[in-house]
């Protein structure tokens, strides 16, 4: 598995690993974002049964498919706080290219969830405060195969695709979720209560900051 970085019109952007296993695209701005943190236990999918595979019809991305009836499912982690912390009131929009190959119900389709920095005091799980998840409602039609844009809290301001943007706008809060909380890490998922043969591409992942940064993700086999 490779990935690799683009800006918001597709130019590539070089993604660098420090001596400390770190890495981070490269950018001239400081506030830019290391994608992942070897040292946190934070990596690229984590969590992850059965692991991404190359898709057979050759498209561009990690393929995931559920081949038993039990709790498996994928979290695609792509961002954790680099030389600026960035607050849950800083993050404009979500956003993954993805394609849904078996859709039998919304638990077939995958959802977002930024996790929040624990504090000591009020936590709502073991290693983080807040939980925010961005799901899909039932009213959502995706045709099977079709390369959408999935994002929430706000559409995006470049995909530059050509793909068809769908909203997740069911939203799910455990715990505070003020806007004021540090980020700790974002990730794209899918239901561990998923069916059986859930088949989900993802080829892209990104964020948008209200400060006007961005940062996307290629997924490639």
């Amino acid at each position: 598995m490779v990935l690799s970085a683009t800006d918001c019109h597709g130019n590539p952007v070089k993604v660098l690993c420090s001596d400390d296993g770190k890495l981070e695209t490269q950018s001239n701005n400081p506030s830019s974002n290391i994608l992942l943190t070897s040292s946190s236990g934070v990596g690229v999918y984590a969590d992850t049964q059965p692991i991404p595979t190359v898709d057979g019809n050759n498209r561009t991305g990690w393929l995931f498919t559920k081949t038993i009836a039990n709790a498996d499912k994928f979290n695609y982690y792509f961002y954790s706080q680099g030389s600026h912390p960035v607050l849950l009131g800083d993050m404009r929009s979500l956003v993954a290219n993805v394609a849904i190959d078996n859709w039998q119900s919304n638990a077939s389709v995958p959802f977002f969830v930024i996790y929040t920095k624990p504090t000591g005091s009020g936590d709502s799980g073991p290693w983080y405060h807040s939980k925010c998840a961005y799901a899909i409602d039932s009213s959502k039609n995706i045709l099977l195969g079709e390369p959408v844009n999935l994002y929430s809290k706000n559409k995006p301001k470049c995909t530059h695709n050509g793909n068809r943007d769908i909203e997740l706008e069911t939203v799910i809060n455990t715990g505070d979720c003020s806007p004021t909380e540090e980020i700790l890490t974002v990730s794209l998922q899918c239901d561990s209560a998923s069916p059986i043969q859930t088949q989900i591409l993802v080829s892209n992942l990104g964020y948008e900051l209200n400060n006007g940064n961005r940062n996307y993700f290629n997924l490639i086999t």
